[in-house]
């Protein structure tokens, strides 16, 4: 019986001192960076869609603000492109939507303007009536700006604000943020710089 009970004892102590040894740790590799490898979208026509924005090709997204009234965030005016178009998308945030869309984008020295030098939004060459959207996307040829070259967007914008009732509280021009178009005064229109990338 001492013995068995020895026995036992001893086979216990022994498995006990194994299950405490650690094994030598392995050498880890780093994790290789996770690509990035989301698509841009474009957007069509919707009521309460926004644009998702991942790299296209290679090429990540600018982004400037969608400024309403000269003072009011509206939302963005985000821009992309890949070998064959610029994708320019309006998205509007903060009870604003969009029911008129003008956009410019090419060359900075033709953007349609008057004799004063105020920017024509009318006489841009996109443009589009929406009924109350969130979000517009303009595909336009990579001819404007071709790949590796820098040009201009003036994207103008009608918009209304509503409550949380639905109710309009107010109608106001929009412009993605940038420089002025006539530095000499007059209106507020304003343009920005897009230089497209050249898609990997």
């Amino acid at each position: 019986m001492k013995r068995l009970l020895f026995a036992a004892l001893f086979f216990a102590t022994v498995l006990s001192y194994f299950s405490c040894q650690k094994t030598a740790p392995e050498t880890l590799q780093p994790a290789a960076p996770a690509l990035q490898t989301q698509q841009y979208v474009i957007i069509p026509e919707s009521d309460d869609q926004g644009p998702i924005r991942g790299r296209i090709d290679g090429c990540f997204p600018e982004e400037v603000t969608l400024v309403a009234g000269q003072t009011m965030n509206a939302g963005t005016i985000t821009v992309t492109n890949d070998a064959d178009n610029i994708y320019v998308t309006y998205a509007t945030t903060n009870g604003w939507k969009l029911t008129e869309t003008h956009l410019y984008v090419g060359d900075c020295a033709l953007i349609p303007v008057n004799n004063p030098g105020n920017p024509i939004p009318g006489q841009f060459p996109y443009h589009g009536t929406h009924a109350n959207l969130h979000a517009y996307n303009y595909v336009i040829p990579i001819s404007r700006i071709p790949s590796g070259s820098c040009g201009c967007i003036a994207a103008h914008a009608v918009l209304k604000q509503y409550n949380s009732n639905n109710q309009v509280i107010q109608t106001q021009t929009g412009w993605g943020n940038g420089v002025r178009i006539n530095l000499t005064g007059g209106n507020w229109g304003m343009k920005f710089d897009y230089c497209s990338c050249t898609p990997e």
